[in-house]
């Protein structure tokens, strides 16, 4: 059963222009429009018949709150009582930003995840151009602030308020800042943090380079970055041999004529016309589908 719908809403939309985002990687734009308002509807009426989905989740390409219709998709998915997983870079774009913006999406979602993608103004400037690392901690703080005081609502029987977590990418620049990270995070009251390990496209090999982490810093930062207070997760712990196995031995099951993997199986990618992909691999999605790490058994989302 499919409890997980990724919608990519508006794929190309973007306001910071990342250097390890896909799209800069793929050098152009993915091209394929804004997903209309029905499409995005009628894909949660399919796949959440009879209390099936377990939460939306708007774009993983582009702003999702840059989406157009975002706020009439999050109104439709709290009427329905299906909660949204939000993934934003942290500029909180237009009403977002405000008060009742704000108490709307953690009232809304079930886990708000903000991108941080360095530590400090230098490797900031570099990574997300486009917002201060002054102020990409000052909106952090400001989402922490509205989701506790929504929990902490006298009206309220239980916890309504999404989980706060931050989704970190682990490049080569900003290993040095990951333990300040941690600390910070404990500090503030971050639920979780997603340790991600940065994906490359094949067209991505001066990024590489650039920003790569070699495999010994990979098993020191797994053994750095534990907290009591703050979950980790993320692709850093992976358990690779398992999974590749996992994925090339038992994953080649057929969905819709669609090679599906048994890691994923039970969430979907909905494509702005309504088409259906299955598989997650960001190099068959956005890169060359007929390069080595498009295939399973080298799948770019899984590290040795």
């Amino acid at each position: 059963m499919i409890q997980r719908l990724t919608l990519v809403t508006n794929p190309d939309v973007c306001n910071l222009r990342c250097p390890l985002c896909f799209l800069n990687q793929r050098g152009r734009a993915y091209g394929k429009g804004e997903m209309p308002l029905d499409v995005a509807i009628a894909s949660i009426e399919k796949y959440g018949g009879a209390g099936g989905l377990r939460e939306v989740i708007p774009s993983t390409m582009g702003e999702p709150l840059l989406y157009s219709k975002f706020a009439e998709l999050l109104d439709y998915c709290s009427a329905a009582h299906i909660p949204m997983n939000l993934t934003t870079n942290g500029t909180f774009p237009g009403v977002w930003g405000s008060d009742c913006g704000t108490q709307k999406l953690v009232r809304g979602c079930s886990d708000i995840k903000v991108s941080c993608m360095g530590f400090s103004e230098d490797v900031v400037h570099e990574m997300m151009p486009g917002i201060s690392f002054d102020k990409w901690k000052e909106n952090v703080l400001r989402l922490l602030e509205v989701a506790g005081r929504v929990s902490d609502c006298a009206d309220c029987t239980k916890n309504v308020a999404a989980a706060i977590s931050l989704q970190v990418t682990l490049h080569k620049k900003m290993l040095s800042q990951a333990r300040e990270i941690l600390a910070w995070a404990e500090s503030v009251g971050i639920d979780r943090i997603k340790w991600n390990l940065p994906v490359f496209l094949a067209s991505g090999e001066r990024l590489r380079c650039e920003y790569d982490v070699l495999a010994e810093d990979v098993d020191r930062m797994r053994n750095l970055l534990k907290s009591d207070k703050v979950r980790c997760e993320g692709s850093l712990f992976f358990d690779v041999p398992s999974i590749k196995n996992r994925a090339v031995n038992d994953g080649d099951s057929l969905k819709d004529g669609a090679r599906g993997c048994s890691l994923f199986e039970e969430e979907i990618w909905v494509m702005p016309d309504g088409s259906v992909q299955y598989c997650p691999n960001p190099e068959k999605r956005f890169g060359d589908p007929d390069a080595p790490g498009a295939k399973c058994e080298s799948c770019l989302l899984f590290r040795g």
